[in-house]
């Protein structure tokens, strides 16, 4: 505490002096100067004893010059310093003396400066029913704040200060927000002096921002790297407006810009972005970057995962990320910061910006249904939202409670009852009621289980439909709220079959992954071109591993026809990919031009082995059939495919396989197997089908020569007898001279020819 006596003594020595000679009349320059040396003399105090001393020696002041504004501002700004370090009630002193000193002299900037300041500092009333009604009524600290500010800039424009508390202010209101207040003023002040103040155009551009300028906005946030800004933070503003203004590419530009130059300053506004979705892992990692080339490296990564995901361009998630929070903040900001929960609202969030309805919103963006139900006496208000999932169906209920607009999340959708967990209670008992059968009813066509629920005549099966509901949407709050996405959403799916095969590369010299796909013709839509038609298909496949994106393709595929292929007919093709050798999975995302129709398929395990011929390794089998419509031309190879894997009975398979690292001529030893997938060896049950003993050609087992570094094997595998089902044919290679042996499957199925 003694070190603090020494400032105590420089600002009684100052204001003593600046006491005796205070004006009467307008406050000039020196006025404020010493304001703002008293300001900065205070914020060097922390010992409440001392300010509390320095308040009584001024009140003694005030008592004799009663009428002396300075006093009163002096006074206001000591009880404000007393607020922060002593706590809350002293703010409510300092806004008194400001107020005094705003009646004497009402055009100064000073006294409505102060007021704003500690209004700010009062905040919100902890009765959450009368803040509301205060933001109704344009009482609450927010409005009361943004007045001050709006008079201190109208007495003086050029007020940086004020005007940028004053934006500050507008734009942390969420009820009637004075944004034509702060837009006014930000746009004086940048005519002003101020103008060459970084914080001031850092202001302005958020104002222009919030009130839909993206362009003002942009020249504001320029203006504020020209005068020296944070470019960390002046290029994160500018990317957010970029995406604002529906302008990706520039806004990716800058964020990564930004986050390459960030300061600990910006870092912190893209930890706050990024907060929405991110783990607590995720952020942790981020906390842990030394400097801005490692953060921007990071968040590369961190948006390019969430890319590849969901077979998004590159940069796409981020810029879907941007809009989801621009709309969130028209509209699902909470009225309060203080939330209050009962027992039915078992999620609890940590944030104090959106309601519960936003945090699903930045996750998961719009869901693809949404239902309400009103019965004002009786159900709360409330909201449902369905999101389809390949995993199954997420069900998110939102309960606004006493009339607060704060939507919360609850298990069930019983819990938006009036009567809360007692009526939930109820209905478990069986005692339903007219509103809980509406309120069921409306969410009918989500899912089959608010049917039953929805019936007052099926009481005996109530308890176990409640069960399976509740636990429904506590697993959907468990996934939803830990998880993000950015879902592919069709009007119709074009039920794509895929098969995939690893085979060398004569274009690379090492290995490629190649899918092969089938589309039914009655999911697909021709479009008639000069006397034909055409199927126009855009294909984006992402190959990955543990370390990132191995391959990707993206391409768009104009199938011709003569005529509309037949309703039984499919259209089928093939892609493919260098890939080097590991283990992947892929994701392959197939549209229609108009993007009416598509689909999503996955897969995962794709080992791909070194097939350029310097180790021995063995390709993945390749099951053609002649006229399936579809061959692949390896260069020197014509390979026969078959995109839909069936074959007909009686038919013959054509096999192909690369055998790779032998010398020519040495001898592999090669085994054939064909067994059904239920697991019976078809050959052990060839006794009691056909009557025992019945040879059948399908097993083979032979000795060939190699060709070289690399062997591509074509074989016919007859399937005479084979009855109709579906079957795994496996084909086991040896090297005699190592002893080493290489098994490789392909799956098909027989059927009626």
């Amino acid at each position: 505490m003694q070190v603090r006596r020494p400032a105590l003594r420089l600002v009684l020595g100052g204001w003593l002096a600046l006491a005796a000679g205070a004006p009467l009349g307008a406050q000039d320059s020196s006025d404020r100067v010493a304001l703002e040396r008293l300001r900065d003399s205070l914020a060097g105090i922390a010992d409440s004893v001392a300010l509390k001393q320095l308040e009584a020696v001024t009140i003694d002041t005030a008592k004799r010059h009663r009428d002396d504004a300075m006093i009163h501002l002096r006074l206001g700004f000591i009880g404000y310093r007393l607020g922060e370090v002593a706590g809350k009630a002293h703010f409510e002193d300092a806004a008194g003396e400001f107020e005094w000193a705003a009646d004497l002299r009402p055009q100064w900037p000073y006294p409505w400066y102060g007021d704003g300041l500690a209004e700010l500092a009062l905040g919100e009333h902890t009765i959450i029913g009368l803040e509301n009604l205060r933001q109704v009524l344009g009482k609450d600290y927010l409005s009361k704040a943004a007045r001050a500010f709006a008079k201190a800039v109208e007495a003086d424009p050029a007020f940086a200060d004020a005007t940028v508390d004053l934006a500050r202010t507008a734009l942390a209101q969420r009820i009637g927000p004075r944004l034509d207040l702060a837009l006014s003023a930000v746009r004086a002040a940048a005519l002003s002096p101020a103008g060459r103040e970084p914080p001031l155009q850092l202001a302005r551009g958020r104002v222009e921002r919030a009130a839909g300028n993206a362009d003002s906005a942009l020249a504001a946030f320029h203006a504020y790297l020209a005068a020296g800004g944070d470019s960390g933070l002046g290029l994160l503003e500018q990317a957010r407006t970029l995406y604002y203004a529906r302008q990706p590419a520039a806004a990716l530009r800058a964020y990564n810009e930004g986050a390459r130059v960030s300061s600990a300053t910006a870092a912190a506004q893209y930890r706050s972005d990024l907060a929405w979705i991110a783990t607590p892992a995720e952020l942790a990692a981020f906390d842990a970057l030394g400097d801005g080339p490692a953060r921007a490296s990071w968040l590369a990564e961190f948006w390019q995962q969430r890319d590849v995901a969901e077979v998004r361009q590159p940069g796409e998630r981020l810029a879907e990320q941007y809009r989801r929070w621009f709309y969130a903040e028209r509209n699902f900001l909470l009225v309060s910061r203080h939330r209050h929960y009962d027992i039915t609202e078992r999620y609890r969030s940590t944030q104090s910006e959106f309601d519960d309805r936003g945090i699903i919103y930045l996750r998961h963006g719009a869901p693809d249904r949404r239902a309400t139900y009103v019965a004002a006496d009786s159900v709360e208000p409330n909201e449902t939202w369905l999101y389809h999932q390949p995993e199954g169906d997420l069900i998110f209920h939102f309960v606004a409670r006493k009339g607060v607009q704060d939507f919360k999340l609850v298990e069930s959708l019983a819990d938006a009852l009036s009567t809360g967990l007692r009526g939930a209670l109820a209905l478990q008992a069986g005692r339903g009621s007219p509103a809980a059968s509406g309120l069921f009813a409306s969410r009918a066509e989500l899912s089959p289980l608010y049917v039953r629920l929805a019936d007052p005549t099926g009481s005996a099966n109530m308890r176990g439909a409640l069960a399976a509901e509740r636990k429904l949407g506590q697993r959907s709050i468990a996934l939803g709220t830990t998880s993000d996405s950015y879902r592919h959403t069709f009007a119709s799916p074009l039920d794509m079959s895929v098969s995939r095969f690893v085979v060398g590369d004569p274009h690379s010299g090492g290995s490629a992954l190649h899918l092969v796909f089938a589309i039914p013709a009655n999911r697909l839509a021709p479009i008639p071109d000069n006397g034909r038609v055409v199927y126009p298909l855009s294909f984006r496949l992402y190959v990955t591993a543990a370390g990132g994106v191995a391959a990707r393709l993206d391409t768009m595929r104009v199938f011709a026809a003569p005529r509309p292929l037949a309703g039984g007919a499919y259209l089928s093709g093939q892609l493919a990919v260098p890939v080097p050798p590991g283990v992947y999975a892929y994701r392959l995302l197939t549209e229609q031009a108009d993007g009416a129709a598509g689909t999503l398929v996955t897969g995962n395990s794709v080992r791909v082995d070194t097939l350029t011929g310097g180790t021995f390794a063995v390709s993945d089998l390749v099951v053609g059939r002649v006229g399936s419509g579809l061959v692949w031309s390896s260069g020197a190879d014509t390979v026969l495919l078959n995109p839909l894997g069936l074959f007909p009975e009686g038919s013959t398979a054509e096999l192909y396989y690369e055998v790779c690292g032998l010398a020519p001529g040495s001898v592999y030893h090669t085994v054939v197997r064909l067994e059904r997938v239920e697991g019976r060896s078809f050959f052990g049950a060839m006794s009691h089908w056909f009557g025992g003993g019945r040879r059948l050609p399908v097993l083979l087992e032979f000795d060939a020569p190699s060709d070289g570094p690399i062997t591509r094997v074509h074989r016919q595998v007859a399937l005479g007898d084979v009855p109709r089902g579906q079957y795994v044919l496996s084909v086991r290679i040896s090297n005699p001279a190592t002893g080493a042996t290489v098994t490789r499957n392909a799956e098909f199925v027989v059927v009626p020819h």
